[in-house]
């Protein structure tokens, strides 16, 4: 019997060896497509949390913060993860606007819209733009306009 269930995690085991995805070559990096997550930063972090009105949530405790930051470069920090944040947006800097958050899409006037929030304060500019400074709270809501 022991000899039965040896050969037969011997087996198991060649079989995961043969059909695993290729590791990424010495001195390169691994990518978010692989489902690589970034390690935690050693530094300075800022979070982001995404409500999506219904109850569900996602949650990016501690993403490396760095002076000039804004709050679209942490969206962007946060589709690195697996699985990864997907944004769609329309314009660029001040005139940037985000559409939608994991296929969730603004509904237009009358409808919901993501609104974002920096330590419990409404964002007033656009979140292309808006800086952050180290230990930022970020929160998006999908919610009716105010």
């Amino acid at each position: 019997m022991p000899l039965a269930l040896f050969a037969g995690l011997a087996i198991i085991s060649a079989v995961m060896l043969k059909f695993r995805p290729p590791a990424a070559a010495p001195g390169e990096a691994a990518s978010a497509a692989d489902g690589w997550t970034p390690p935690p930063p050693a530094g300075t972090t800022v979070s982001l949390e995404i409500d999506f009105g219904n109850g569900a949530r996602r949650q990016f405790a501690a993403l490396a913060w760095r002076k000039g930051m804004t709050v679209v470069d942490l969206m962007q920090a946060a589709s690195q993860f697996r699985p990864g944040l997907r944004t769609t947006r329309r314009g660029e800097g001040a005139k940037s606007l985000l559409v939608s958050i994991d296929g969730v899409a603004n509904q237009g006037p009358g409808g919901r819209s993501w609104l974002y929030q920096v330590n419990g304060r409404q964002g007033t500019t656009s979140y292309a733009v808006h800086p952050l400074d180290a230990g930022d709270r970020v929160l998006w809501v999908f919610s009716a306009s105010q």
